[in-house]
């Protein structure tokens, strides 16, 4: 489903979504015997970490993500890091950052990972949010994101977009991304006519089919497309993003966190060993870890197209393992305001959780 919006708007809200079960098999082994940190007689929710007798159990946290994203909180579970915090993880898998902040202030999610300008945009109305820790960030050097179009359609540079119908994802980041861009060359950041595309995966085929003039997207499904569609790529639209800048990040509900401050911090401990070890991993093993969330399987692709790995890669493998460079992320503010992702620029510091400017939470 897709719905077209001039100023490529944050795209409608979402409804809270059910829990998913949790799937813990090892992956990367890089943790050994952490089972004998679980209680299992003492498994309690997130209220409640010890027993009578002052043992110490296991929280449960309902945690938001999308299919195959954000690969920290994967590799945590597959490597036993949030066991040895005493964390069960429920995943919960909706569409994308405006629904998973959504399902956050409803109270349905415990911590969720969404891009910045939706936990900004949540925050400017008034919903008491906190951002917990930073998640991806461009890798200077290493192109991710491109705009695919149909050979012959005329667009093969950033001018030939104007007035045409360009699919975006629903979340503000990639419609910001792409305003900068414009706007650097000298050109209308407000030529194209933005076009929301709900279910991102679908956007290689809406262009192939002529609903799309061209799309925008990264990673693994730019070979993919290639390959199964015959689009080709009219240019590439990562400048804009300030050097140390998270474009998404890890929060919840400032309540829940002053309720549970131990467990953020637990949280925060066991994500960050999961992005260190993940980015230490091979494109093939994280290719795995990421099919079997939900993420796209690009290893039938690289046998026909080499490369295609070390493209998935790239576009996952920026995730922070560290805390937010608060002046970079004030920057990027600024543009998401210049571009009409947010009303107006704030300052971001008042929402950062401690653990989020911590380097050893």
């Amino acid at each position: 489903m897709i719905s077209t919006s001039p100023s490529g708007g944050r795209g409608p809200s979402a409804r809270p979504a059910g829990r998913a079960r949790v799937r813990r098999p090892l992956f990367l082994t890089a943790v050994a015997a952490v089972g004998a940190l679980l209680l299992a007689a003492c498994g309690t929710s997130a209220a409640s970490s010890e027993d009578e007798s002052g043992a110490q159990g296991v929280d449960t946290v309902r945690v938001g993500v999308i299919a195959g994203s954000p690969p920290g909180v994967y590799s945590a579970i597959e490597n036993g890091f949030f066991d040895k915090q005493r964390i069960k993880v429920e995943l919960v898998t909706l569409s994308g950052g405006p629904a998973l902040v959504a399902a956050t202030e409803g109270g349905s999610i415990d911590i969720a990972w969404a891009d910045i300008f939706a936990w900004a945009a949540a925050i400017e109305q008034g919903f008491k949010l906190t951002i917990i820790n930073p998640a991806n960030a461009l890798k200077p050097g290493q192109p991710v994101n491109v705009i695919v179009t149909k050979p012959g359609s005329g667009i093969t540079s950033a001018k030939d977009l104007a007035g045409k119908k360009l699919g975006v994802p629903a979340q503000a980041l990639t419609t910001v991304q792409i305003k900068k861009w414009l706007a650097d060359q000298g050109l209308d950041p407000n030529g194209p006519n933005y076009t929301t595309v709900q279910d991102r995966t679908t956007s290689g085929g809406l262009v192939a089919q002529g609903t799309l003039d061209a799309a925008a997207t990264s990673g693994a499904y730019v070979t993919a497309w290639e390959a199964q569609y015959g689009l080709t790529v009219a240019g590439t639209f990562d400048s804009g993003v300030p050097e140390g800048a998270a474009t998404s990040g890890y929060g919840a509900l400032r309540s829940w966190a002053e309720a549970h401050p131990d467990l953020v911090q637990r949280f925060v401990r066991a994500v960050r060993q999961g992005v260190t070890v993940f980015q230490s991993a091979t494109p093939l093993e994280q290719n795995t870890l990421l099919v079997k969330y939900g993420g796209a399987d690009v290893t039938k692709l690289e046998a026909k197209y080499p490369g295609a790995l070390d493209k998935a890669s790239a576009a996952t493998s920026g995730e922070l393992s560290g805390p937010f460079d608060v002046a970079a992320e004030n920057a990027w503010i600024e543009t998401g305001a210049r571009f009409g992702a947010l009303k107006k620029p704030f300052d971001l510091t008042p929402y950062l959780w401690p653990t989020a400017t911590t380097a050893n939470p």
